[in-house]
């Protein structure tokens, strides 16, 4: 045996070539079972390291092909990461970083901005509701074991169920340590429909939220079949999820 000893970094070397030249279609199904099956991987070329896919949202009855491709890029030993991936779409403000080392995962700050179309792709209640306007969803720099702080905004609100255009802004906001505990909150910046809630996920616990939609008096006739397919009545409120 001490005579191999001279034949381990020939095999390193050769399980580096390997892991730099694995497909990167092979990832194709760890990406679909990671997502339950929403995120499907309609092409792709390239390696691990380097590569492009082209995606799609499926809502299981049809896929949604997003536009553009994604392009990624793994680097070894830059600003203090052992590796670091850079993750590029034109829907992304900067090119998305997550670097790994011995304290864990950082994450670099970024903004995503998205039709609300694509919301449709996820199923009910969206598919029903079919949303338009901006989503943009933008969040702070973060590292494991600290706390996060991300943002989520519904700019110029709209929905083909109503006549009303546009039907507001909304915010969601999300704040804590994943792992322990996050927490959410919803809130309308203006507009006739009104969106309020909170929740939060406590590490062991199911995630719980408790939100709310409601119309301005002027405007309660003409957004009732809307606010009908996001909750149940409640009084003179649609509690939202409930169905």
């Amino acid at each position: 045996m001490k005579n191999l000893r001279w034949l381990w970094p020939f095999a390193l070397c050769a399980v580096v070539v390997l892991i730099w030249n694995y497909p990167a279609y092979a990832l194709s199904g760890r990406i679909e079972a990671a997502s339950g099956g929403k995120v499907r991987v309609l092409s792709s070329n390239g390696s691990v390291w380097s590569g492009q896919m082209q995606l799609g949202l499926a809502d299981g009855t049809q896929i949604y092909a997003i536009p553009e491709a994604l392009n990624w890029q793994l680097k070894l030993g830059q600003q203090g990461s052992w590796v670091a991936l850079e993750v590029e779409h034109p829907k992304l403000a900067l090119p998305l970083h997550l670097g790994f080392n011995a304290a864990g995962i950082n994450v670099g700050g970024g903004e995503l901005r998205l039709p609300a179309s694509w919301l449709t792709a996820l199923g009910a209640p969206f598919n029903t509701i079919r949303p338009e306007g901006l989503l943009q969803l933008s969040w702070a720099q973060w590292q494991s074991d600290a706390a996060m702080q991300a943002t989520l905004k519904w700019l110029d609100a709209q929905s083909a169920l109503a006549s009303i255009r546009p039907l507001g802004e909304y915010v969601i906001t999300v704040t804590g340590t994943p792992g322990t505990k996050t927490e959410m909150t919803l809130t309308t910046t203006k507009g006739p429909l009104m969106l309020e809630g909170s929740g939060q996920w406590t590490k062991g616990q199911r995630f719980a939220f408790n939100g709310y939609a409601s119309a301005q008096e002027r405007s309660k006739e003409a957004l009732t079949g809307l606010l009908s397919q996001m909750g149940r009545l409640e009084g003179d409120r649609y509690r939202l999820g409930v169905f």
